[in-house]
């Protein structure tokens, strides 16, 4: 009886050699992947940390900003808000930051211009010399008096417009103003008030000379006007 041996010749050893290699990169194939996963780990840890970092930083520049510079504490306005000194530093009072910055007393409100111890609000609609003394009206106030100069230039180099002002020519045959007082200075423009003044208020004519820009017209001719509060 005889027994024969298969003999695969060296294909034998390829075989061999070929499953080994796969074992051998199935094996680097792991490692690859473990270290993939481990860095993405670190990279989402460095991440996490960051915005903590960022986050603390933040909050510590707000606390000492808070420090540094306090907050103006909140004060709720009067409905009926006047330019009263007392009143403003009584609704605002003066303060001060380890800086020295002041706050400081507002005493016209927000839209008006503050000249010597007046608010002035200049307007940008247009309306009848009779609908803009109801405007400023409305907000506790009236058409300008001019009783000076430094008044009349200030004004006058405000606006470059033609604005109402509480001028107007009265029954009584003669220029008023609201106040029923009679104007002491007169700043009339060459050939103005025309001789027929009836019916007829005063315009102050903005960017001109502030000596001769006052303009008489019907008061029912809209333009803009000038309030003023105190």
């Amino acid at each position: 009886m005889y027994i024969k041996f298969c003999n695969f010749g060296p294909y034998a050893d390829v075989k061999v050699s070929g499953k080994a290699k796969d074992e051998s990169n199935t094996d680097v194939y792991q490692k690859v992947r473990l270290y993939k996963r481990i860095s993405a780990v670190f990279i989402i840890l460095t991440l996490v940390l960051l915005a903590v970092v960022l986050a603390l930083a933040m909050k510590l520049y707000e606390v000492q900003s808070i420090q540094k510079y306090p907050e103006r504490p909140e004060v709720e306005e009067p409905e009926e808000f006047n330019c009263s000194r007392q009143l403003c530093q009584t609704m605002y009072p003066s303060t001060q930051d380890v800086q020295k910055h002041v706050y400081r007393c507002t005493m016209c409100p927000k839209g008006w211009l503050k000249f010597e111890n007046s608010c002035y609000f200049i307007s940008k609609e247009r309306l009848t010399w009779q609908e803009s003394r109801e405007a400023c009206q409305k907000q506790d106030g009236d058409l300008v008096v001019i009783d000076n100069e430094r008044v009349q230039k200030h004004l006058t180099q405000s606006g470059g417009m033609l604005y109402w002002i509480g001028l107007r020519y009265s029954e009584k045959q003669q220029w008023m103003w609201i106040n029923n007082t009679a104007p002491t200075q007169n700043y009339w423009a060459h050939g103005q008030p025309v001789p027929d003044s009836q019916g007829s208020c005063a315009l102050l004519g903005g960017q001109m000379s502030h000596k001769n820009n006052w303009i008489s017209n019907r008061c029912g001719v809209l333009s803009q006007y000038i309030c003023q509060r105190g």
